[in-house]
């Protein structure tokens, strides 16, 4: 992981919003994010060591939450192509699986919001 491009964000700052492309993977160096609705209410937070942004993996994928961050925050950042181009290098399988859950968790959230 060291090759990928680390990336700071400040206090509220926003790092995506729910609708943009999903065109990068973010793992959580330092710091927390909040996961933030469309009215603006909280409804999750993200620690330390995690990852976010997995809908990245999909081509086409896009935000369904918006991301803000909770203090300062040091994210290391992968994009789509890297991604995709690691799962494929340990397992093209790895991809088809991948896809297959995020598309499953994709619908889930929208039944929820709905």
């Amino acid at each position: 992981m060291n090759q990928f491009t680390v990336v700071k964000f400040i206090d509220e700052e926003f790092i995506c919003k729910s609708g943009d492309p999903a065109t990068h993977l973010y793992f959580l160096q330092a710091g927390e994010v909040e996961l933030v609705g469309a009215s603006g209410q909280v409804f999750g937070v993200i620690p330390q060591g995690q990852s976010f942004g997995e809908t990245a993996i999909l081509k086409g994928g896009v935000r369904s939450a918006s991301i803000r961050a909770k203090g300062n925050v040091v994210c290391k950042v992968i994009s789509n192509d890297q991604a995709a181009e690691l799962l494929t290098s340990y397992s093209p399988l790895l991809v088809v699986i991948m896809e297959a859950l995020l598309l499953q968790q994709a619908m889930n959230n929208a039944i929820k919001h709905d």
